[in-house]
């Protein structure tokens, strides 16, 4: 499969069939210093090398007519997806293809043009980022294509949140020292009260960030910030609550695959594919082979997949 994969476990989603609509490169318009994709190339405009929507739309449909064994479907990207010059006929036909939830992953940049708008308002659950509301936070931390604007992000989150059908949840990723100050904290409220998200859900630095320096908030500072925040607000952090296990044997392409799109601890392995005993041989010869390393964040192990090989 080259544009869907999983069902993969989700923090917030359960067992989620991943739509990848720019599997090729890193494609986005901002340069997070958290991104577990690493850096990459910024680009405003929408990439000319976009897969063909009836490319995505046949391996989704082909996937659905024969299995069920999934929660809701996740349109996402190496990169942010809305940046596909057809995300809007994908996303009308994948809802045509399954009854299942849509979803639709995004860092909220191009919400102030009216055809984004409009194409996730037909949507489920839009989850979209905001970890900054000031110009210098958002710069710092998502360092923007100099044309993107915090101030007009706001705006279109806003106006999405007013006109959509489905469920907006909106989540911040902290990194310490960066937004968890007062000023920015407090700039952040102002804006979440305007956008009034059905959920604002905190995160912080939990796989390896595109900069080593890129420190997580400590729980109990997280704990701070929820209250702060109010009672819509949440945290997302553990990876593993209503996680299903998968009844699938272990291929070594599949862990690669996945792998490709994000880094994942040994248990989230496990979780994935099922308790598999191959599961360590597999990462043992991937790591022996010099396809795949350890990176360790906060005390976790996780496996990536060396860029060269991807």
């Amino acid at each position: 499969m080259k544009y869907i994969f999983g069902p993969v476990p989700s923090r917030r989603l359960g067992y989620s069939l991943g739509v990848d609509v720019l599997p090729s490169q890193k494609t986005c318009n901002m340069n997070c210093i958290y991104c577990e994709l690493g850096r990459g190339h910024k680009t405003f405009s929408r990439p000319s090398y976009c897969p063909p929507a009836e490319d995505i739309i046949f391996e989704v449909e082909n996937y659905c007519v024969k299995n069920r064994d999934f929660d809701c479907v996740t349109v996402t990207a190496s990169g942010e997806p809305t940046l596909h010059e057809d995300l809007p006929t994908i996303l009308s036909n994948i809802k045509k293809l399954t009854s299942k939830p849509l979803v639709v992953l995004t860092n909220s940049s191009t919400l102030s043009k009216n055809s984004i708008r409009k194409a996730l308002e037909q949507v489920d659950l839009v989850l979209p980022s905001l970890d900054a509301a000031t110009v210098k936070g958002f710069r710092s931390i998502n360092r923007p294509h100099p044309d993107l604007d915090i101030e007009r992000i706001i705006e279109g989150l806003s106006n999405l949140r007013k006109t959509m059908r489905g469920q907006m949840w909106l989540e911040i990723l902290l990194v310490s020292g960066m937004n968890d100050t007062t000023k920015e904290l407090y700039a952040l409220k102002d804006a979440l009260s305007r956008i009034a998200p059905h959920k604002i859900q905190l995160n912080t630095v939990a796989r390896p960030p595109a900069e080593s320096w890129a420190r997580p908030v400590p729980s109990s500072r997280l704990k701070e910030i929820c209250k702060f925040f109010g009672k819509s607000a949440e945290i997302v952090i553990d990876f593993h609550t209503q996680m299903q296990r998968a009844n699938k044997i272990i291929l070594e392409s599949e862990i690669m695959d996945t792998l490709k799109r994000r880094p994942l601890s040994l248990e989230d392995l496990r979780v994935l594919f099922g308790m598999y005993d191959g599961t360590e041989t597999v990462l043992r010869r991937l790591l022996n082979n010099g396809i795949v390393q350890e990176r360790h964040v906060k005390g976790r192990t996780f496996f990536v997949a060396i860029n060269e090989h991807v």
